[in-house]
């Protein structure tokens, strides 16, 4: 994948090659070198390569395990290694940490590796020294994450999750990091046990990567994070904007900036050990330092009214103007005929390309007198955009109560019933039965719009046929 151009000199290009594959690489370099470009520098997320005159040149790549991305300078033992490949017409192109490539413009230069036992032990000390411990805490971590979010998916709140931008994005980055990990980790030991077995031949076996895989999973990394930023940026509150524009912007700065610490100390010719610390020790202070700057600054833009929060407070009115200038589809003034002065009303939106949620919520004011005492009301509307996934949303929706069972008895009561669903114009109706009784918190289908209400009172019949009209869609 090609990243910009630096005039016509040069220009940075994104390689997905696995780190094992120093044969694909090197069969890559020699056609960019044919195409007149030749490798420069090896970056952080960026190959660099500068114009020259089209032309055959060979490439070879080998591994130093004892290398580490934190060096100041070659060790003396690496440099000698270059002096022996640079008598043989062999001149470091590039390296990163562990990885060097050589080019060489002879004709038919003699190879660097000639023992392919040599060349896969090598490689494997390097493997197990960056690359399989990387990719094995990534495998781990993105295993646990993905059970999570599955089984939270498969058992849990599925409507919430499928509707929470954020929290879908975030399983399904793990989802596909898992299967990256996965593939490489599984790709690497497959090629090395054969690899053994062809060096006791006396073979050399090539290598390869996934570069679809890994570019196919960079294009769904991206898409799906554009698809959530421009859902937070056009449809959420002015906070949850804000939030997320300062979430992208934090991650920025804080690699640019680790980046520039660990680049800064190499110039000033620290030491790996010294530069591993600082590096390690500055990404932990620099992520605290701008994530306290980032909260302090949303927080005092909240108190001063300058973020929308989704609450505000009745003063005496009845339109059901929701906080950001949207409409409540139904309030406790309409429900109940009487002025809700005082009231803090809240409301949520959340939405996916598969769900979408909204969340209301009117109680007291901490103001008013005997506010304690005073009837609240809430409700949560989900409308599933995906026929597929209705039930898996009702399922979810449902088995958020769950009776709590001591040795095979129940010992509390905490489950849906069905009810009548004809005095709420609803297809089905349950309604909570909890600890011996019955509470007036409902689950009402209406087609693809699932509707969770709760009240503080028993609702009247015209009331139920009120949260049909309003809220059945």
């Amino acid at each position: 994948m090609r990243g910009q151009h630096e005039g016509e000199k040069r220009k940075r290009r994104m390689e997905a090659f696995s780190f094992y594959d120093h044969t694909g690489i090197a069969a890559h370099l020699e056609q960019m070198a044919q195409k007149g470009w030749m490798l420069e520098e090896i970056g952080n997320y960026f190959w660099v390569y500068r114009r020259i005159q089209p032309r055959k040149v060979h490439f070879a790549v080998t591994y130093y395990p004892k290398a580490s991305a934190f060096d100041p300078d070659f060790p003396e033992e690496q440099q000698e290694f270059h002096e022996f490949c640079g008598r043989s017409g062999w001149r470091l192109a590039a390296s990163s940490a562990q990885m060097q490539i050589f080019c060489n413009e002879g004709e038919d230069p003699l190879p660097i590796e000639t023992d392919p036992q040599l060349e896969v032990d090598t490689l494997h000390r390097a493997a197990k020294r960056s690359y399989l411990p990387v990719y094995g805490v990534l495998l781990a971590l993105a295993a646990v994450m993905g059970g999570l979010f599955v089984g939270e998916l498969l058992t849990g709140d599925a409507a919430g999750l499928l509707a929470d931008g954020g929290s879908l994005f975030s399983g399904w980055v793990w989802l596909l990091l898992l299967l990256l990990c996965a593939v490489e980790v599984g790709g690497y030991l497959s090629w090395h046990r054969r690899a053994k077995r062809a060096a006791q031949r006396g073979e050399f076996l090539p290598t390869s990567s996934h570069k679809r895989l890994q570019l196919g999973i960079l294009v769904l990394v991206l898409v799906s994070f554009a698809c959530w930023l421009l859902g937070k940026v056009l449809a959420g509150t002015a906070l949850g904007q804000v939030s997320a524009v300062l979430g992208v912007l934090y991650m920025a700065v804080l690699i640019l900036l680790v980046n520039g610490v660990k680049r800064f100390l190499k110039r000033e010719g620290a030491s790996a050990r010294v530069n591993r610390t600082a590096t390690f020790a500055a990404s932990f202070l620099l992520a605290f330092v701008l994530l306290y700057a980032i909260t302090s600054g949303v927080v005092w833009s909240m108190n001063h009214g300058l973020l929308e929060t989704g609450m505000d407070i009745y003063a005496g009115r009845g339109e059901g103007q929701a906080p950001g200038g949207g409409t409540v589809p139904l309030t406790m003034e309409e429900l109940l005929g009487e002025s809700m002065e005082g009231y803090v009303l809240t409301w949520r939106e959340e939405a996916s390309p598969f769900v979408a949620q909204a969340k209301m919520q009117e109680f007291p004011g901490t103001d008013m007198d005997n506010y304690q005492e005073l009837p609240s009301f809430q409700y949560t509307l989900t409308e599933v955009k995906l026929p597929i996934l209705y039930g898996l949303c009702k399922r979810g929706l449902l088995n958020e109560r769950k009776d709590e069972v001591v040795d095979g008895e129940v010992v509390l009561a905490d489950h849906y019933e069905p009810s009548d669903p004809k005095p709420w114009g609803a297809e089905e109706a349950y309604q909570l039965y909890w600890s011996g009784g019955y509470l007036d918190k409902y689950l009402l289908c209406y087609g693809s719009r699932l509707v969770e209400i709760s009240f503080d009172w028993e609702p009247a019949p015209e009331q139920m046929a009120a949260v049909g009209e309003c809220l059945g869609g």
